[in-house]
């Protein structure tokens, strides 16, 4: 197989989003037509059920947006289990949803994989 990439689930086609639907993207699915795929949804694999309500990093912390209730500790876990995926499976790059609490650009699991020195681009 060819180099392993760590890809949001819901990029895939994966009804795991907050709303219960996925953002399948062709671009990415094609992009991943010679790799390894490692699958990631670092929100449900924390332990959060689909579908949830929807939330917004807010500095160190993640609040849903209605119910004003602090769910970090879920994303602390979701972004440690993709931490754990990436360094076994010796993942070097990432393809995140972008705009994510988790995987978008300032989200939890991005910063960590970042952390890493992991190669990530958001679609």
């Amino acid at each position: 197989m060819g180099e392993k990439i760590l890809v949001s689930a819901c990029l895939l086609g994966k009804n795991c989003r907050y709303n219960g639907t996925n953002k399948r993207n062709e671009k990415v699915i094609e992009l991943l037509k010679d790799k390894e795929i490692v699958e990631i949804c670092p929100e449900v694999e924390g332990g959060l059920p689909t579908p949830r309500e929807p939330a917004t990093r807010r500095g160190d912390k993640v609040i849903t947006n209605f119910t004003r209730r602090d769910i970090t500790s879920f994303f602390k876990i979701g972004a440690l289990k993709a931490v754990q995926k990436a360094q076994f499976f010796g993942v070097k790059k990432a393809f995140l949803k972008s705009k994510s609490p988790s995987c978008g650009e300032n989200g939890l699991t991005a910063e960590k994989l970042k952390k890493m020195g992991i190669e990530i681009k958001w679609f």
